[in-house]
């Protein structure tokens, strides 16, 4: 009976020790999520094929803005789930919402530029919440990152715990931005630039690259 007992707990811990923990597959799912993304974004450039260079130049621009959104999401996620435990709840919804926000942001941008025009501020109130949300996840992975770091984690250097400061603080405001960009406020034109929305998310993502650089350089100045 006791023998019996002592073989079923060491196949036991033998099979968890050849299962691969969840964070791995966790990460595998997420790199898969993050390239279809990609994917499904230059995809759609081929359902409405440009007619000359200008829609060329303008589909090539619209698809930018989308790649630099998830590929900068995609960056501080990879830098966050390196030093990240993702085996508790708290943690693992925040990794899977963001996973359906990005899954869903090629959809919507797809249809941000290819709906009808009494369509297109419902879609763009989408997009910048879906945005948004991204972001605001981003910065609370983050968060979970310090707090881990405060009780002692001691997974970073100080050069690293003052970039992931700097990108919370960044990703908190980012997204502030695109939520508040999403009142039927900001959707009026302006002369020269189109709807003041759009002109909003565009500050927005070059305040949120400018201020990453910027960190980097000065986390640079500091070390020499």
């Amino acid at each position: 009976m006791a023998c019996s007992r002592v073989s079923r707990s060491l196949a036991e811990d033998s099979l968890e020790d050849e299962i691969p923990p969840i964070k791995v597959r966790l990460e595998s799912l997420s790199d898969l999520v993050f390239g279809l993304a990609l994917s499904i974004g230059s995809l759609s450039l081929i359902l409405k094929l440009p007619m000359d260079a200008g829609a060329l130049s303008v589909d090539v621009e619209v698809f930018a803005f989308s790649f630099l959104i998830i590929v900068g999401v995609w960056l501080n996620y990879s830098r966050i789930v390196s030093v990240l435990p993702t085996e508790t709840g708290g943690i693992m919804s925040l990794n899977l919402a963001l996973l359906f926000c990005v899954a869903i942001e090629p959809f919507l941008f797809y249809l941000l530029f290819k709906s009808a025009a009494g369509f297109e501020e419902f879609c763009s109130t989408v997009f910048a919440l879906d945005t948004g949300a991204m972001m605001g996840l981003l910065s609370g992975m983050i968060y979970l990152v310090l707090r881990a770091e405060g009780r002692g984690a001691h997974k970073l250097n100080k050069r690293s715990i003052r970039r992931f400061r700097a990108s919370m603080v960044s990703g908190g405001v980012g997204s502030l931005v695109f939520l508040a960009s999403s009142s039927s406020t900001f959707w009026v034109m302006i002369p020269g630039l189109g709807h003041l929305r759009y002109a909003v998310w565009f500050v927005a993502l070059v305040l949120l690259f400018g201020s990453r650089t910027v960190v980097r350089v000065s986390s640079r100045v500091r070390r020499d």
